[in-house]
């Protein structure tokens, strides 16, 4: 991997701490509102890179397991309760989609070699997640909402996860196929950095401009 690459995860790291630091520095404003506890997640994921980059990375095997069993449910959890469960107004959804998730992580458990991510929990994962996003989508187009959206919250989330959650879905579904053709997968993986990237940007902007929902 060339240093463009190297280059590129490391702005990523920058940004979800930049992240993190202005959901702090907003926090006043959003103190009152359920968007306190996306800050509570974002400083969360800012320490955990930091910790996996610095840290474990000495740590493969604790490092996969961390990944996969913890910070890898924790986000698609996380803003599963952000859509569904806040958003949306869909206690429901929340809790199905929440059932499906962990246990689309039994047969990694029993028959996948052991990696950071594996293909059939995250499709099914972005799978949900595509649902949660045009239900949003469709939400907003109904509403005023689309018309405020420089102050709209979830315009940026939903805009920003949209882009990677389901943008990057081929990337972990083939993923074993990807790694056959060295050039595809390296064009790939740059396009999973950038979405990523994209995506705590919005997340910064949403801080920065947007309105919280106190109710």
């Amino acid at each position: 991997m060339n240093e463009y690459y190297i280059l590129l995860k490391y702005l990523l790291l920058l940004v979800e701490v930049a992240a993190a630091i202005i959901g702090i520095i907003k926090f006043k404003k959003f103190k009152d509102s359920y968007w306190k506890w996306f800050i509570y997640y974002l400083v969360f994921i800012a320490c955990s890179e930091l910790l996996c980059k610095f840290v474990l990375r000495f740590h493969d095997s604790f490092l996969s397991n961390y990944y996969a069993f913890f910070i890898i449910p924790l986000e698609f959890l996380t803003v599963f309760w952000l859509y569904a469960y806040k958003s949306l107004n869909s206690k429901k959804l929340f809790w199905i989609s929440f059932g499906i998730f962990l246990l689309s992580l039994i047969p990694y458990c029993l028959f996948e070699e052991k990696k950071a991510v594996n293909s059939f929990n995250y499709m099914v994962g972005a799978f949900l997640m595509s649902i949660m996003i045009i239900l949003e989508y469709n939400k907003q187009m109904k509403s005023d909402d689309i018309l405020r959206f420089k102050e709209n919250m979830m315009f940026y989330v939903n805009t920003g996860v949209g882009f990677f959650y389901v943008g990057t879905l081929p990337f972990y579904a083939f993923n074993s196929l990807l790694l056959q053709d060295k050039t595809i997968f390296y064009n790939y993986y740059l396009f999973f950095l950038i979405t990523n990237i994209l995506m705590y940007t919005l997340f910064s902007i949403a801080f920065i401009w947007g309105k919280p929902n106190t109710y």
